[in-house]
């Protein structure tokens, strides 16, 4: 029996022409490729300012510096989310404050969200997760009200919207991810989205240990003394390599969303109504890009046993960040948190699946369903 994955990793004959460029040119760590998947991004993302890193942990590390983000402040985040998301803030010094997920959601509460604030917030991350947005709109209006600068998190949701307008154009950052399991594949590598172009002339630098690109090197290509490194960043910067995978994905990645989103509205349908089964949603006017479909069951581990025992490599995607002691946070009571974490399924649903698949995974919940209910009853 295959196994219906729960992601799909892109791979065409376009990438496979990049890599061979970039490896016989030499041109692996740097070169034009960074450029061009840059500008591409930008088009593609309706941002003006996108800076490439070597990873999105690193993206969020260079939002949250730039928000002004030091050792002893409060970032505003999910526990529902994956420690590429939340690691930035320790490794930042700072405390994470957990906010809770809405009902019937895996996005930020905004009444939650304004009862978390701290005199000590410097910023929220805001995570449109598995693709399904957020209510940006409204923490971004509370964010400028309050003086908090706004990360959107994207790193699963390129091209989801919500009011009509793509997710990371709300806030000051946004911050994508090209993970091998995304929905642009560069092996490796994210991206960061930055409203003031000061801020990404200054991620340029910070990037690259804080180099000014356009003075390091003399006229003999020697390295410059008279150009100075006032502020020493890291070494974030996506190589040529990666750059030429990702920018190869980008024509294709509008249809393979069209194709997703059109397994997720069919197994949407089919799943609605059905007996111990909540479609989880994300913000008001949202149109997500489906990472995945988000349902919540009741005997959760009985059902994803059933499906994963049926060929369906179902999942509860993530594992809240909060239990994790490695975090000097701000601990809350997050009821909602608590009931998604017990009953969250996470469903297959990309383009790499085909229509018989998609009925093959929607029989599969129905029998797993039926099966769970079946062994709650002898048990009760």
């Amino acid at each position: 029996m295959s196994v219906l994955s729960l992601f799909g990793v892109v791979n065409t004959p376009e990438m496979e022409a990049a890599v061979l460029e970039v490896l016989r040119s030499g041109r692996i760590a740097s070169g034009p490729h960074v450029a061009a998947f840059e500008s591409g991004l930008a088009a593609l993302l309706d941002q003006a300012h996108v800076v490439t890193t070597v990873d999105m942990s690193n993206a969020m590390q260079l939002a949250l510096y730039l928000a002004g983000v030091r050792a002893g402040d409060d970032v505003l985040t999910t526990a529902f989310a994956c420690m590429s998301t939340n690691s930035a803030i320790a490794v930042s010094a700072a405390r994470p404050v957990w906010v809770d997920v809405a009902p019937g959601t895996a996005c930020m509460d905004v009444a939650d969200f304004e009862r978390a604030i701290t005199p000590a917030t410097r910023a929220v991350i805001l995570y449109h997760a598995a693709g399904y947005p957020a209510p940006a709109r409204e923490i971004a209006a509370i964010c400028r009200q309050r003086g908090i600068a706004l990360i959107e998190d994207c790193d699963n949701a390129l091209l989801a919207q919500v009011d009509g307008g793509q997710v990371g154009t709300f806030g000051d950052f946004a911050v994508f991810s090209f993970y091998p399991n995304r929905q642009i594949n560069a092996t490796e590598g994210g991206a960061l989205a930055c409203r003031d172009p000061r801020d990404a002339a200054a991620a340029r630098k910070l990037r690259r240990f804080g180099i000014d690109a356009s003075s390091f090197r003399d006229g003999r290509g020697e390295i410059n003394p008279q150009s100075d490194i006032p502020v020493v960043g890291w070494s974030m910067a996506m190589n040529n390599l990666c750059a030429a995978l990702g920018a190869a994905q980008l024509s294709g990645v509008t249809e393979r969303l069209r194709q997703t989103r059109v397994h997720a509205q069919h197994i949407r349908q089919a799943l609605a109504g059905l007996p111990g089964v909540t479609l989880l949603e994300g913000a008001a006017g949202a149109e997500p890009s489906y990472w995945a479909v988000l349902i919540a069951v009741e005997q959760r581990d009985t059902v994803l046993a059933g499906l994963k025992a049926r060929g369906v490599a179902a999942s509860i995607l993530h594992q809240r960040n909060d239990i994790y002691t490695g975090f000097q946070a701000c601990v809350r009571e997050l009821p909602h948190t608590d009931v998604l974490q017990r009953s969250v399924i996470a469903l297959p649903c990309g383009w790499w699946l085909s229509t018989q698949d998609i009925g093959r995974l929607i029989g599969a919940v129905e029998s797993a369903l039926h099966e769970a209910a079946a062994i709650a009853l002898q048990t009760s």
